[in-house]
């Protein structure tokens, strides 16, 4: 299940933010749109995705993971050939609607609550192996589309991607992906064997079950939430424009690329260190630690104007964006079980993709209004800033939190 959840990670970089950026350019230019008016449509249609995507993690309760999968990419496969027939404002909105409420937010939230399923003492451990594959999509695949798209066209290569998740991923899925090690009697983490069909003894289970509402009135939950949802505003809105950047400032077309690797580079190690980390140490300090460096990648982007203080962003930024997906791959299951893990993580990941969607529109209107992106990077550092503040508060739900 290790593989096929890391390789389900890398079919959502079609509706993921650095896939989308290396478009951008071409879409502005081949549908004659603004900034403002080009991320107007990317926040659109990412606020209608975060609407229907609450639905998909109770789905996924109600009739398992690998179903809803299968046509999660089905529908995927479908909207990257959508993509490629768009042809002004509103077709590309609901071009992004698709991508984003398919790629970046349901295969996503499936990817990650299938490994919760299989795995809760070792889950940190066993996300920082999964985190190779969404270094190695953050790193190359922005590259190889750009390369792509001055080859063949940006309408030829969502057309491409259409077929090539739709061939990879779907004999994967069916063959290969299983809901629960109960299933195929096994259980959490391997430990012992039982009969399929056959629930271990409750005197065994230690893993809390909280229910959405319970999780709700936990202290943990409004700043995971919130965290959640700033760092997506922030890195998204930054990743979407970063070849605009990169051009406002005057680079070399080949920097946005070298940026993007040292991105995925930092990404890997710190998710490499801190999924060890979150095995062992306390989930809430580990936390902590992540939007620190988030706030110091997002002062180098705000103050800094050279190619040195980008590659500090991306490798702050991208370090801190690394220790967020360690601990939000952990911490989840550890704090609020696997019984309602889908509505929980869902209604999260509903607010999530609601603001990768805003932070794209703030950076368009700063750049419209002012000729930079100044002002929105501002807004980004102060909220991030405020937050790590109160991220060593985010500690594990107690009994009296949960009634």
């Amino acid at each position: 299940m290790i593989p096929v959840a890391m390789l389900l990670q890398i079919a959502t970089s079609p509706g993921q933010t650095f896939a989308v950026s290396a478009f951008t350019p071409y879409l502005r230019e081949s549908l004659a749109l603004s900034n403002s008016q080009l991320s107007l449509a990317y926040m659109l249609g990412t606020l209608l995705a975060a609407l229907p995507l609450m639905l998909v993690g109770p789905l996924s309760d109600r009739y398992g993971l690998r179903g809803i999968s299968l046509v999660a990419i089905v529908m995927l496969s479908a909207a990257c050939y959508f993509a490629s027939t768009v042809t002004n404002f509103y077709s590309l909105l609901a071009a992004f609607f698709l991508l984003r409420f398919l790629g970046q937010g349901s295969l996503s939230l499936l990817s990650g609550n299938a490994i919760s399923m299989w795995y809760r003492n070792r889950i940190g451990r066993v996300s920082a192996a999964m985190s190779i594959g969404t270094a190695i999509a953050f790193a190359w695949i922005p590259e190889w589309l750009h390369g792509w798209i001055t080859v063949i066209g940006w309408r030829e290569t969502f057309e491409w991607l259409a077929m090539i998740v739709a061939a990879t991923m779907l004999p994967i899925v069916l063959f290969l992906f299983c809901n629960r090690p109960e299933d195929i009697g096994q259980t959490v983490d391997g430990d012992r064997k039982i009969i399929p069909g056959q629930s271990p003894d409750e005197s065994e289970i230690s893993d809390p079950c909280l229910t959405l509402r319970q999780a709700m009135r936990c202290r943990a939950f409004p700043i995971l939430a919130a965290t959640n949802t700033v760092w997506a505003m922030a890195g998204t809105g930054i990743v979407f424009y970063l070849f605009t950047l990169c051009n406002d400032l005057g680079f070399e077309a080949n920097v946005p690329a070298s940026l993007f690797k040292t991105f995925g580079l930092m990404m890997l190690l710190t998710q490499l260190l801190g999924g060890v980390l979150a095995d062992f140490l306390p989930l809430n300090r580990l936390l902590t630690i992540g939007t620190i460096l988030l706030s110091v990648g997002l002062g180098a982007a705000a103050f800094g104007q050279t190619e040195l203080a980008l590659h500090s962003f991306v490798g702050a930024f991208g370090a801190g964006q690394g220790m967020l997906l360690a601990v939000g791959n952990v911490i989840w299951v550890r704090y609020f079980g696997r019984t309602h893990l889908g509505s929980i993580r869902g209604t999260v990941w509903c607010c999530t993709v609601a603001g990768s969607g805003c932070g794209p529109l703030l950076m368009g209107i700063a750049r419209d209004l002012w000729g930079n992106f100044d002002p929105a990077l501002y807004l980004f550092l102060g909220l991030m800033a405020s937050l790590s503040l109160v991220a060593i508060f985010a500690t594990p739900p107690v009994s009296n939190e949960n009634r």
